[in-house]
């Protein structure tokens, strides 16, 4: 009893405790030694057991990493105390439910006795991280690869997508694992084969091209003013001071005209498109095309029939276009609940509206004779979405309000986020930011220049339009998962033909 409630403690801190490889901590090595522990912990357990130990691993890291939803949904969104905590730990318990599914499979499959075991394990964690990223419209936070933005790995980002590089994370892991003493019977030579084996994702990668080496410059760099508005989210939708949240947007942005791409963050003002045209954003628009200046302005926008408005962004000055955000955030712009509940939330005091989703098919923006990328918010965690059209799109820009979780590590995770979709497409990525992290970031995923975390600034810099296709651009995450699917029926078939292939 003492035995099975301390490897549930166990299972639950390595978790945590792996929370800490990601951003703003970033020790990567933590991701491959706590996954490993776990695998050794896990090695002779029933699958029931392996499925409740992988759950808990689940909910310490997720706990770990999205604790910040309690601050956007209590602190910021109004909702009573312990409907936040209630809401944090549903999330908290579903996520679990991923890591739980690879460890259940794992043991159904005696990976661990299998000589191809490891490679069965990172099967299984690319196919649970992908199901995450689509499954219930998708959660990707925290997908191992976010961790090595700043390491060598984040070379094969272009190749593989930041799930390639989660498979290279398990893969060591599982390797590491199967070394250590009196786990398996193993001469001391096969033991360090398995090492050096560990070893080549975290050697191999400086060896390959950066992801600029996959695309090319296309046209004339582009001046770019990003504002930084810097207004908290506990004050940004007083009605006593839209008047000045106004006023300091039209300050800042006429001091910031001249730059070829002015951008605003994700609904930098709070009051409606429709409401502020005239004469605001018609005037704003003119002073803008008079200066030469294209202005992504991130606002609420009305649907033409009223009912119901998106969270987009208005093209002013010399450029026109519209973009309305496609991917909603589940229990932040939309409630996926029957309409019987919705009086059961206005009960217990929780606020909600629905924002409407926008368009698959988007007419494209294009500045400057540059198409753009845009996505807003957490739209940029899709890696899969945002690559579909970056073939004909030269530059990224993400606009995002990540006030809500002030005082937390979500924006340096979500920062982390967008600096792999630059990784994965070899493109420039333009990030405004509310409150900050706003940033831009070239080709290879670094960061050139950065405003910082609650001030009110206008970052300025350059940014070059690029073309072509990096091979994740080109492919996605089929081939990856076409050949996991392949390995795990192999084993399947292993597994069914060992004579000891009962299941515990």
């Amino acid at each position: 009893m003492l035995k099975s409630l301390l490897s549930a403690v166990a299972a639950s801190v390595l978790g945590a405790v792996m929370t800490l490889a990601f951003a703003p901590m970033a020790y990567l090595p933590l991701i491959p030694l706590c996954l490993a522990a776990l695998f050794l912990l896990v090695r002779s357990c029933s699958a029931r057991r392996a499925w409740l130990l992988g759950w808990l691993f689940g909910v310490g890291h997720f706990l770990g990493g999205v604790y910040w939803v309690f601050i956007s949904t209590h602190t910021y969104g109004g909702a009573p105390a312990w409907v936040s905590v209630l809401m944090l730990m549903a999330l908290v318990a579903y996520l679990g439910l991923f890591p739980a599914f690879v460890l259940y499979a794992a043991a159904r499959l005696r990976l661990w006795q299998s000589s191809w075991g490891w490679g069965g394990l990172a099967a299984l964690w690319l196919l649970s991280e992908l199901a995450r990223g689509w499954l219930l419209t998708g959660f990707p936070w925290l997908s191992l690869g976010y961790a090595a933005t700043d390491a060598p790995l984040a070379r094969l980002a272009p190749l593989l997508g930041v799930h390639g590089i989660s498979v290279l994370l398990v893969l060591s892991a599982a390797l590491i694992e199967r070394a250590m003493p009196r786990v398996m019977p193993l001469s001391p030579p096969r033991r360090a084969v398995l090492l050096v084996l560990a070893a080549l994702p975290w050697w191999l990668p400086p060896l390959l091209p950066t992801a600029s080496a996959w695309t090319r410059p296309n046209g004339a760099a582009l001046s770019v003013a990003v504002v930084q508005g810097n207004i908290s989210q506990d004050q940004k939708w007083d009605r006593d001071l839209v008047g000045p949240i106004l006023d300091r947007y039209l300050r800042m942005t006429e001091s910031a005209l001249g730059a070829d791409l002015v951008v605003w963050p994700e609904v930098a003002v709070t009051q409606p498109y429709q409401a502020i045209r005239l004469p605001y954003l018609e005037a704003l628009s003119a002073q803008a095309r008079q200066a030469g200046s294209a202005v992504l302005a991130g606002m609420i926008i009305h649907a033409d029939d009223g009912r119901g408005y998106y969270n987009g962004v208005e093209v002013l000055g010399r450029g026109s276009g519209r973009y309305t955000k496609r991917h909603l955030v589940p229990f932040g712009e939309y409630f996926p609940i029957p309409d019987f509940l919705r009086p059961v939330m206005a009960w217990i005091g929780t606020p909600y509206d629905d924002l409407l989703s926008g368009g698959d098919e988007q007419a494209p923006i294009a500045v400057h004779g540059e198409r753009l990328g845009l996505s807003i918010c957490f739209e940029d965690a899709f890696g899969r979405e945002l690559r579909h059209g970056v073939g004909s799109q030269s530059l990224l820009v993400n606009l995002t309000n990540d006030a809500w979780f002030e005082g937390s590590s979500a924006p340096a995770q979500h920062l982390q986020i967008a600096r792999m979709r630059a990784l994965e497409t070899g493109r420039m990525l333009v990030r405004a930011a509310n409150t900050g992290i706003s940033a831009l970031i070239d080709a290879d995923g670094r960061v050139l220049d950065s405003a910082g975390w609650n001030r009110t600034e206008i970052l300025k810099g350059q940014i070059q339009p690029r073309a072509g296709l990096t091979p994740y651009a080109r492919w996605g995450d089929w081939p990856l998962a076409v050949l996991a699917l392949g390995l795990l029926a192999a084993l399947v078939v292993g597994a069914r033909r060992r004579p000891d292939a009962q299941s515990r």
